[in-house]
């Protein structure tokens, strides 16, 4: 059976959106036996020293990492962009992942450029700093919300080949197509895309579980947090939903279960824990 480490994780240091604490967090890796975590809120490292205080507390190999919000045009242009799927703010979502010292220092001085120069309802940061800042880093294609997803989402083959390609020239042999199951159909659409350019561009996959709560029957706290945070209600028909029952923390043969054609993602996130 392989094993797998789950590298895109949300406490509730990702403000109104992560419904676990970095102790039930980690209680939860420890209890089905996984040996090493990481930890990608939202646009911050407010969380980094307690997780890895709890992480090396619980036997735990601490993955520091943030997803980070990454500007369409310069981080410093204050205005809205609407993009492909329609957001608003002209942004997408990135994770990346310290490898050593040299992408610790680097992500820390990613967050803050993005809190001090670049923040517009997110701290962003962009592709320029980005290729500045990018050794020791380890870059996935993040959620839905990623570039490359979002545009193979919507079945824009070139818009994602364009993305990737360019994400893996900023992280030579360090950038991952990221593959999400949470029975979203616009995940489902997209890969197909990401199974395809990971063949046709070498650029290898990985899966993950995008955990903003610790177990199942806990995506109802999570949903009341969510609506707090997007000034909604639970009865509103108009707004963002997470699909129940979807974003906890599952089990080895849980994420083996989803992926059952795409094992080598499973295994590349051993190969990205162990590095």
């Amino acid at each position: 059976m392989a094993d797998f480490i789950h590298l895109h994780n949300h406490s509730d240091y990702s403000l109104q959106d992560g419904a676990q604490t970095v102790e039930m967090l980690c209680n939860r890796c420890d209890d089905l036996g996984m040996d090493s975590i990481a930890l990608t809120e939202h646009g911050n490292l407010f969380s980094m020293i307690p997780f890895y205080k709890e992480a090396k507390k619980k036997g735990l190999k601490p993955i520091l990492g943030c997803e980070v919000y990454v500007a369409i045009t310069n981080h410093k242009d204050k205005k809205q962009i609407i993009t492909s799927s329609g957001k608003k703010w002209g942004y997408h979502h990135l994770v990346l992942l310290v490898q050593n010292e040299i992408g610790y220092k680097n992500l820390i001085k990613l967050i803050s450029i993005g809190y001090l120069d670049g923040f517009y309802y997110r701290p962003r940061v962009d592709k320029a700093l980005l290729k500045k800042y990018n050794e020791g880093l380890i870059c996935t294609s993040a959620c839905l919300a990623g570039e490359v997803t979002s545009h193979a989402s919507h079945g824009d083959y070139e818009g994602a080949k364009n993305a990737a390609l360019e994400y893996a020239e900023i992280f030579p042999n360090r950038f991952y197509l990221e593959l999400q199951n949470h029975k979203i159909p616009e995940e489902e659409k997209a890969h197909q895309i990401l199974i395809k350019l990971s063949n046709e561009l070498s650029i290898p996959l990985v899966a993950t579980n995008d955990c903003r709560y610790s177990m199942k029957d806990h995506w109802e706290a999570h949903d009341v947090l969510f609506c707090l945070g997007t000034d909604k209600t639970i009865n509103d028909t108009n707004r963002i939903r997470y699909e129940p029952e979807q974003f906890y923390i599952k089990s080895v043969d849980e994420m083996v279960d989803l992926f059952p054609e795409n094992l080598d993602a499973i295994e590349n996130t051993l190969k990205i824990a162990e590095s």
